[in-house]
């Protein structure tokens, strides 16, 4: 009896460093995988970041050759330069001209039917006036910016 105990004992205790072998075998593995856990999130957190400073230097780029194409442009003195960089005022001048006269046609058929002031506020409502506002602020707003904000030493 003493020799089967004595083996019993012995098989135990020989097993014994197996499972603790285990036990720490599975606590490594939970460490590697919350540390490998741990290296996908910075590496999310790094390709974000290479994002937004590869979108900065796209729009940085982008600004450098606009400024180089208006430089260019600035120094053209080609037969047809003048055309070139009159092209967006000709086109506001004629879309102005456009709203103004479409405004003008309304404020003289609303006159046929009413009179003077009422016909003002028809033609004039807050649409128009709201219109009419974002491009003036547009156009003279960018240009006070430049002045005052972009330019500061």
């Amino acid at each position: 009896m003493l020799t089967l105990l004595g083996s019993i004992v012995g098989f135990l205790g020989s097993s014994v460093p197996s499972v603790i072998n285990h036990f720490g075998k599975k606590e490594d593995n939970k460490k590697q995988l919350e540390i490998m856990r741990m290296q996908m999130t910075m590496a999310e957190k790094n390709a974000d970041i290479d994002l937004m400073k590869f979108q900065a230097m796209a729009l940085d780029n982008e600004h450098q050759r606009l400024i180089a194409h208006d430089t260019a442009m600035q120094k053209d003195t080609g037969p047809l330069s003048w055309l070139r960089k009159s092209v967006r005022p000709v086109i506001t001048y004629l879309f102005f001209g456009l709203f103004a006269s479409v405004k003008v046609s309304s404020l003289v058929v609303a006159l046929e039917t009413q009179d003077f002031q009422a016909a003002i506020l028809t033609v004039w409502d807050p649409e128009t006036q709201a219109i009419f506002a974002a491009i003036i602020s547009f156009w003279f707003g960018s240009r006070a910016l430049e002045k005052n904000i972009f330019n500061r030493p």
